[in-house]
């Protein structure tokens, strides 16, 4: 043993192991640094890992075989000892050794205390050193299990005490509530919602006298840090409710909130019942279905019925209405002034009752943000949070007035820190997962869609951000049979046809795009198959006084430029009249939005100053996302027409090419009015080529697995 120790040692066997394993450590540092600053896909970190482990063998065979010789590298079988120069080689890689050792303390030292402490990685957003709990619905064991209402409005009035707190980061109620009537060990419940302790307790009444337990667990080891048990007469539940959740806060400021004052008003229905449809109310809400909310609003109309001075329940009706105005909840159609009527006196009530309130203040802002008021928004989330530091939903609506003010890593961090309060959150999920897919990162959007699968299987949000994902990298065949799925699941939800007529038509399936019966979608199938006028007859029922749209506008552009029909131009000027109007009507921000189809349709009609807003809009737009890597391979024909129009027509070529090269495809590519700038072009017949051979080829895919 002793000899082959000295051999390795003489062939310097044992110093290039050690070289080579701290050049490698210090590249791979280099190179998690950069692919964190340039947001870029995970796995590129791992496949070096992999290559640098498989290079180690490769690095100490060589060493073994060959040896360093005045006359260049030869076998060690060839070298005369006594001419061998190993220890001076030697002596070289003992100085490499040392360099590469102060590199790698260099390199630790900047990662540990140099760099910014609050950068978000994938999925890791647990802040270090923060106590850290679940309140789990307190269980019902009562004879007659007829204390749900009790065992629940303990747990959600110590959650929200706790949450109000800025020393102890809380899991959010839709994400611990998922536990309920659950025999899941603590540990995993721990692990889900990266939480260091858990709080569960139960309720137990007899004749007169209700015992309620509660107790606190260490996830990691399972022990218990404290518990104890209080017998009460059963006479004001809320009386006992307010006192048994206030001991039990003073308990836990002794194991977790140190000296924070935790002295808090709570929110509190002054009826039994108004307060039990409430939280059925907040049940029904986070399942986040349309019929779910719809059944919420009538709980929260319920309870304001019995109780019209309970604050939270204006809160969550306001809340309600303005997720049903959204697409997703089948608002496509609900008029937002409508939905406005219907908000407006619940906040304002709600504000009136309890000014507050973090949940009103931050729904206030929700509806700031869907009425183009960022800057009220911004100003409201932040309240919110500040009153609230563990409100998810807060941080997660906030992240769209980074959007829109540019600071996409601000916006991402914000959605990873809402995950991270509420991972079991269905909006949530998915919101975080449209951003990883926006910032080309699929393997971390489908971390967040499995999490979503595994938890609420065949919902809704889960098809879509898994059909969103697909989609963004190009896979229309893959994204056809899943939303031929979803729809199998949902036959009436109207969003998985509208997905399936799309990635047939971008596959140029159109007789099957045009049997689906959706508008839009069969308009553009007609127009890629030439049947002018039967898209003219669609263009012409939608674009009616009372439907005039940007979709329908670029549809009769598409129509007339393929048509060369008489008097389009004057035509076109009249919608384009009647489009602004619309958006004007509705308060919708269209100068200061990027929109290169409005671009387009702007300089076809010479609106040339306006034209030129929205193109300074796109332009800085654009160059954010793309320094940001912000920008997924769906969104960059986008950015490909948008480039024609900015008349940069060599690099409107190149992109092109980069949206093919990234997978993605579309069969009506050549119908966009603005490709007619690149068809003197001689690589246009070329890009036209591959655009079709990739759409030919998904759907050759889709058709071989359907």
């Amino acid at each position: 043993m002793n000899s082959l120790w000295n051999e390795l040692r003489r062939r310097n066997v044992i110093r290039v192991g050690i070289a080579y394993a701290l050049v490698a450590w210090v590249a791979l540092q280099v190179i998690d640094f950069a692919l964190e600053v340039i947001s870029a896909p995970h796995w590129i970190l791992q496949v070096s890992a992999l290559l640098a482990a498989i290079g180690f063998p490769a690095a100490l065979l060589f060493a073994w075989v060959y040896e360093m010789t005045p006359d260049g590298i030869k076998r060690e079988t060839e070298v005369d000892r006594s001419r061998s120069i190993a220890p001076d080689t030697g002596r070289k890689l003992d100085r490499v050794i040392i360099g590469v050792l102060a590199l790698a303390v260099i390199a630790l030292s900047v990662r540990l205390f140099i760099l910014p402490g609050d950068s978000v990685s994938t999925l890791e957003t647990a802040e270090s050193g923060v106590a850290s709990i679940a309140v789990l619905p307190f269980e019902d064991y009562s004879e007659n299990k007829d204390q749900e209402y009790f065992s629940k409005g303990i747990a959600e009035e110590i959650l929200n005490l706790l949450a109000k707190t800025n020393s102890l980061r809380v899991a959010a109620r839709t994400s611990s509530f998922a536990f309920s009537n659950q025999e899941t060990d603590i540990r995993e419940i721990g692990t889900k919602l990266d939480v260091a302790t858990v709080l569960e307790g139960s309720i137990r009444k007899a004749g007169p006298t209700i015992r309620i337990t509660a107790q606190l667990i260490d996830v990691d080891s399972g022990y218990h840090l404290w518990s104890e048990t209080y017998d009460r007469d059963y006479t004001d539940i809320f009386k006992i409710q307010d006192e048994i959740a206030a001991s039990i806060i003073a308990s836990l400021k002794v194991h977790l909130l140190g000296n924070e004052d935790t002295h808090i008003i709570s929110e509190r229905a002054a009826n039994v019942d108004a307060y039990s449809a409430y939280l059925i109310g907040r049940e029904r809400m986070a399942l986040r279905t349309q019929d779910d909310i719809i059944a919420a609003r009538d709980q929260f109309e319920n309870a304001l019925a019995i109780d019209p001075d309970f604050a939270p329940a204006h809160a969550y009706l306001a809340h309600a209405w303005l997720l049903l105005e959204q697409n997703r909840f089948g608002g496509k159609d609900l008029d937002r002034k409508v939905v406005d009527a219907a908000v407006d006196p619940h906040l304002t009530k709600a504000l009136e009752l309890s000014p507050n309130m973090p949940e009103a203040i931050a729904i206030r802002g929700f509806q700031h943000l869907r009425r183009f008021r960022f800057a009220e928004a911004a100003k409201d989330f932040d309240r919110a949070i500040e009153l609230n530091p563990n409100y998810a939903l807060a941080y997660s609506w906030r992240a769209d007035t980074a959007y829109e003010q540019g600071r996409y890593q601000d916006m991402l961090a914000d959605k990873e820190r809402a995950y991270a309060l509420d991972p079991m959150s269905l909006e949530i999920s998915a919101d975080l997962a449209y951003e990883y897919r926006s910032f080309a990162r699929p393997d971390d959007a489908d971390q967040v869609i499995k999490r979503m699968f595994d938890l609420h299987p065949e919902h809704p949000l889960a098809y879509e951000a898994a059909l969103t994902n697909l989609d963004a990298m190009g896979h229309e065949a893959e994204a056809a049979l899943l939303a031929e799925k979803a729809l199998e699941a949902h036959p009436d939800d109207e969003n998985f046809k509208e997905w399936i007529a799309y990635m047939l038509l971008e596959m140029g399936l159109l007789e099957e795009t045009i049997a689906i019966g959706l508008d839009d979608a069969t308009e553009a199938a007609y127009m890629v198959a030439g049947r002018y006028p039967e898209a003219k007859e669609l263009i012409d029922t939608h674009l009616s006084e009372d439907d005039t749209d940007m979709q329908w506008l670029a549809n009769s552009r598409e129509y007339h430029r393929l048509v060369d029909s008489p008097g389009a131009q004057l035509e076109m000027v009249e919608l384009v009249a009647k489009t602004i109007a619309k958006m004007e009507a509705e308060n919708v921000p269209w100068r200061t939005r990027c929109s290169p189809w409005l671009v387009d349709n702007l300089q076809s009609v010479g609106y040339t100053e306006d034209a030129v807003a929205v193109m300074d809009v796109c332009r800085k737009r654009y160059e954010q996302r793309l320094n940001a890597g912000y920008l997924c391979p769906c969104e960059w024909f986008g950015l490909v027409i948008f480039t024609i129009l900015d008349d940069q027509i060599d690099l409107a070529v190149q992109r092109t090419q980069k949206w093919l090269d990234d997978g993605d495809s579309a069969s009506f590519m050549t119908i966009a009015p603005a490709f007619d700038r690149l068809a003197n072009r001689p690589e246009y017949a070329s890009l036209v080529q591959r655009n079709d051979a990739e759409v030919a080829r998904e759907r050759q895919l889709y058709l071989d697995k359907r």
